[in-house]
């Protein structure tokens, strides 16, 4: 039985009198691929930004193997073992590619800089990214992911959090980042708490999902469990159709 590697109790985050989340209670598995899902505005975001330190929560706890990690800011929260993907790349356009990469292994250790740069070149191969030398602006979109992916791995994480990695991809790509997704998974060792909007891709890898629906976990389960329940239907598709359905 695979440990509890991350686990929220009673997490709340509110914003004013808005309350993004109501009282989460989630556990993240060691070295499984966990989907997070649910309509726009319905606070998985929010929970990556309470995971990785960009806000603290309101009200709740946070765990992380074992330590609290509740209210850290994110560098700290990256060293312990957390790296994020954004959902839109931030590179520093000044930089090479590789340079970007070379930047976080440096910041998230004591390697010298030779070391370093061979590192770089290593996981920008290993993510498929076959033009180092280039500044991000001189990619597609697809390959600014990859940098972005590079960067993220560049800090060995052992909790990965992927924010809507699919987003802008043409279907072909999209298979390739799936793949490229299972890889770090499989081949790595790292667990994936992944947020995103295109199913067929999230559903055919996860291995376990998440549904949350305007603050409030609404269900959990394997793919193939969360998509027959009604408030997932209704959450997705609205009240009338889940009822015609």
């Amino acid at each position: 039985m695979p440990e509890i590697q991350l686990k929220c109790e009673n997490v709340w985050k509110k914003f004013g009198g808005f309350e993004a989340l109501k009282g989460i209670d989630m556990d993240v598995k060691e070295g499984e691929i966990l989907g997070l899902i649910g309509p726009n505005g319905a606070g998985k975001s929010t929970l990556l930004n309470l995971i990785n330190g960009i806000y603290p929560p309101t009200e709740g706890k946070i765990t992380f193997r074992g330590a609290e990690i509740s209210g850290r800011k994110p560098h700290e929260i990256c060293r312990l073992g957390i790296s994020r993907v954004f959902q839109i790349p931030k590179p520093f356009y000044e930089m090479s590619c590789v340079e970007n990469v070379i930047t976080a292994i440096v910041f998230n250790s004591d390697v010298d800089l030779p070391d370093a740069d061979e590192k770089a070149f290593k996981l920008l191969e290993f993510v498929g990214m076959r033009y180092p030398e280039r500044r991000p602006d001189e990619v597609t979109l697809q390959d600014k992911r990859r940098v972005e992916l590079a960067r993220a791995l560049a800090c060995e994480p052992k909790l990965l959090l992927v924010d809507e990695y699919m987003a802008g991809l043409n279907p072909s790509e999209v298979g390739e980042a799936v793949e490229l997704l299972r890889k770090v998974n499989k081949e790595l060792g790292i667990t994936l708490m992944w947020v995103e909007h295109v199913m067929p891709a999230i559903m055919g890898l996860a291995e376990r999902v998440v549904v949350l629906d305007h603050g409030v976990k609404i269900a959990e389960g394997t793919p193939e469990e969360v998509v027959r329940i009604k408030e997932v239907i209704e959450a997705y598709l609205g009240t009338d159709t889940a009822v015609e359905a």
